[in-house]
């Protein structure tokens, strides 16, 4: 049993570690909760029970942002520049291949490739991209190109998603990171990006990547213009789609860094909300068919 001054708290926390589902109310109240020990603990529990393994791997990765050219209107980016602007970049092919060969160098086997909505860049320049890549390291898996991105790929070029991600996935595609996911409620989307994919449109990528055989991660950028009850909705809208798929192999959740942006006037949430959204997510199982060793901290 949970130690833990609230009897609501700690019952649900107890149903958590025995493998009971939570309710979205029930996540709510563990979100305005308070004691962080008490989340922490039943946060550990749950993955203990879900994975009772003695070690926990990882990836050695690199992140590349091919361009920073963006035609979505983001408050919440201190990346992404306009077509028009002097300070726009698309990374050389050779300067890009170089920094895989580096990572490679180190021991890493994945690269994590996302960029802007670049407005005039078409499918084959991508396939392209894939191509040199995969040629020259066959063995490095390419985590790229976010929902958002795929989404625009369709716009640029005129297709469905389906053909956009099947061409991608031939030409080398290995998985989709979770980027652009910030807090998947409409409300919030329409507050703090302006032509950027929706919620529905962002969760129809991940589901139709997924029922070609395709994994991806998951991710939640929180602390900006949400409610605690607009956070759990992200969460269980995830978890709704990875009962149906179970195409999720990582969750991973960050605070939004308001420095440099339009929403700068944003106090940052601080490290004690960080441990309480990710304790939340761990313990009510959210994601509980997730492999064992991707919860991100």
């Amino acid at each position: 049993m949970i130690a833990t001054s609230s009897s609501s708290v700690r019952s649900i926390l107890d149903n958590a570690i025995a493998g009971e589902r939570i309710s979205c109310q029930e996540a709510l109240t563990l979100l305005q909760s308070a004691d962080l020990s008490a989340l922490g603990q039943a946060a550990q529990a749950v993955t203990n029970r879900l994975h009772p393994e003695n070690y926990r791997t990882y990836n050695i990765d690199r992140n590349i942002n091919y361009t920073n050219v963006c035609t979505a209107v983001c408050d919440f980016c201190a990346f992404y520049r306009t077509p028009k602007s002097d300070e726009g970049y698309v990374l050389d092919r050779q300067e890009l291949l170089e920094k895989i060969q580096e990572t490679v160098e180190l021991g890493g086997n994945q690269i994590l490739m996302q960029g802007g909505l670049h407005p005039h860049f078409k499918l084959d320049w991508y396939e392209e991209l894939l191509g040199d890549i995969k040629s020259r390291f066959p063995d490095v898996n390419v985590h790229g190109f976010s929902p958002p991105e795929l989404h625009h790929f369709t716009k640029v070029n005129k297709l469905s998603i389906e053909t956009v991600l099947a061409r991608l996935k031939q030409a080398g595609l290995g998985s989709i990171p979770g980027g652009g996911a910030e807090i998947l409620v409409d409300r919030v989307r329409s507050a703090i990006t302006r032509g950027k994919v929706m919620t529905d449109d962002w969760l129809n990528v991940m589901r139709v990547w997924h029922e070609m055989g395709g994994i991806s991660s998951a991710t939640m950028m929180f602390g900006h213009a949400e409610t605690l009850a607009e956070r759990v909705e992200h969460l269980e809208r995830l978890r709704c789609l990875q009962d149906q798929t179970k195409g999720f192999t990582a969750f991973i959740c960050w605070t939004f860094q308001p420095e440099n942006t339009q929403m700068s006037h944003i106090p940052p949430a601080g490290s004690f909300e960080y441990l309480k959204t990710q304790e939340d997510s761990r313990s009510v199982n959210w994601l509980s068919s997730l492999a064992p060793t991707t919860w991100a901290l």
